[in-house]
């Protein structure tokens, strides 16, 4: 199978938990069956202040899950990826909860596909950490699907006229083996 890493567009959300990666890389996330890699930037927080998808694995930071704490207000995910937001009533003091991580592959179609979004990575194939020169985190944002609907149509369209094309040609062979052998099956001892 082959895996489409081309990038899909990138869709204002405003969410404040919601990012897209403007470029290459990918989400580093902890599921139960272990480390998996995602684009979907569709983010939110579970009951103890984890930074999750929304099938609920925890996106992992630089070291490890991502928690902001109640008081925690005014997210900002900055371009390198850093989280940081304003704690209780202050009016200027940031403070960082993490800097998510980001991370590519030298052959992205050694991935395998885990789950609706997730990808899990053979043994033999190790993630690259992103360099912060390379990130493009945009917050607000979502990417959406690569898929080209008007493109993928016209496709199905024409394997659609080929499947017919051949299953007549098919047709049209039995047919012709079906009339040789009833005509020699005519034929006078």
């Amino acid at each position: 199978s082959w895996h489409d890493m081309n990038q899909g567009t990138i869709q204002q959300t405003k969410g404040p938990l919601d990012i897209a990666i403007d470029g290459e890389g990918m989400l580093v996330v902890q599921t139960p069956r272990g480390e998996r890699y995602t684009r979907n930037g569709a983010l939110q927080l579970n009951n103890a202040g984890e930074l999750v998808t929304l099938t609920g694995d925890k996106v992992l930071g630089e070291t490890g899950p991502i928690v902001l704490q109640l008081t925690d207000r005014d997210v900002e995910i900055t371009k390198d990826g850093t989280v940081k937001v304003r704690e209780g009533v202050s009016l200027n003091t940031d403070s960082t909860r993490g800097k998510i991580r980001l991370v590519t592959f030298a052959n992205p179609q050694g991935l395998r596909k885990d789950g609706a979004n997730t990808f899990a990575a053979p043994a033999d194939m190790q993630p690259t950490p992103l360099a912060d020169a390379s990130r493009n985190v945009v917050q607000g944002s979502i990417e959406k699907s690569n898929v080209r609907p008007v493109v993928e149509m016209s496709r199905m369209i024409e394997l659609t006229r080929a499947y017919t094309e051949v299953a007549t040609l098919l047709q049209q062979q039995s047919d012709m083996r079906k009339n040789s052998i009833q005509q020699l099956a005519d034929v006078p001892l």
